[in-house]
């Protein structure tokens, strides 16, 4: 087609290898509309005004996304350490309350005592009458927490432990041999170890033989958990601190009471020992 417009460039040729290297389209190559070619020194000028504000654009875009990605991680991580200062907060909360309860209870009957020996028959009755309203107000309170508290599912222990538990028949009978397999298992969960199913369970297995000896009169002197043969519960590591089963009888039914709050499936403490022992801990801090 005789009128069909050619392109040409007037550009010099060092202008267009410039340009050429910028993205520019020589007129030997160019397909597009004559109308919209651009020549060689324009591309040069439209690149040299036009490509640093596009790149300014870009940097400043992607400072800040950097700055927006930044800001979120701190965001996130002042949000955990807020929701675990809250957790660490209603955890002490709880002891505290008990702690106060059993104070206030102290006071009351050391009054009563005095008032007593004093003989304030007036005193003696009215402090009577204080102590008894205490132990209704705590008593219910309680009571409140169980209404609150949805009913737990009920319990059906895994396969494996079923399993083991057939094999091992003294478990849940042999308080003694009982009491000193969950102290080994406490002792192992507290030592790192993170194996479950069947093989934790012929772990603990393995170290209730070991700390036997083979023999039923007795565990060997050196074990870690021998503080666990003569309790009924799990505490912290045997003989270097208090636990669970060294709280007061209120403490203690405040603790279970508690564990509601605290122990489940999506929540701090996955078992109710888990609890008490953190409980234990709070308690005799001091």
């Amino acid at each position: 087609m005789s009128d069909e417009t050619v392109v040409t460039s007037t550009a010099e040729p060092d202008v267009q290898a410039r340009a050429e290297k910028m993205g520019w389209i020589p007129p030997a190559r160019f397909k597009g509309d004559p109308e919209g070619f651009v020549d060689a020194q324009d591309y040069l000028e439209r690149g040299e005004t036009v490509l640093p504000i596009v790149k300014a654009q870009n940097r400043r875009l992607e400072s800040e996304l950097a700055r927006l990605q930044a800001s979120d991680a701190a965001t996130k991580a002042a949000l955990a350490k807020a929701n675990e200062a809250i957790e660490e907060m209603q955890e002490r909360h709880s002891v505290e309350t008990q702690k106060a309860i059993e104070r206030a209870r102290k006071e009351v009957k050391e009054q009563l005592a005095l008032a007593s020996e004093a003989g304030d028959h007036a005193g003696v009755a009215e402090l009577t009458d204080k102590l008894t309203q205490m132990t209704a107000a705590e008593k219910e309170a309680k009571e409140e927490k169980k209404e609150v508290a949805a009913a737990p599912a009920a319990y059906v222990p895994p396969a494996e432990l079923v399993e083991w538990n057939a094999e091992n028949t003294w478990f849940g009978k042999d308080r003694r041999k009982t009491a000193l397999a969950l102290g080994i298992a406490q002792e192992l969960r507290e030592g790192g170890d993170k194996s479950i199913g069947r093989e934790f369970f012929d772990k603990v297995s393995a170290e209730l033989e070991k700390t036997l000896g083979g023999r039923e009169e007795e565990a060997t002197p050196a074990s870690k958990v021998e503080g666990a043969r003569n309790g009924s519960d799990v505490d912290n590591r045997a003989g270097s601190r208090k636990g669970y089963s060294s709280l007061p009888s209120d403490a203690k039914a405040a603790c279970d009471a508690d564990a509601r709050q605290f122990v489940g499936p999506n929540k701090k403490y996955k078992t109710q020992a888990e609890w008490r022992s953190r409980y234990a801990e709070l308690y005799f801090q001091g």
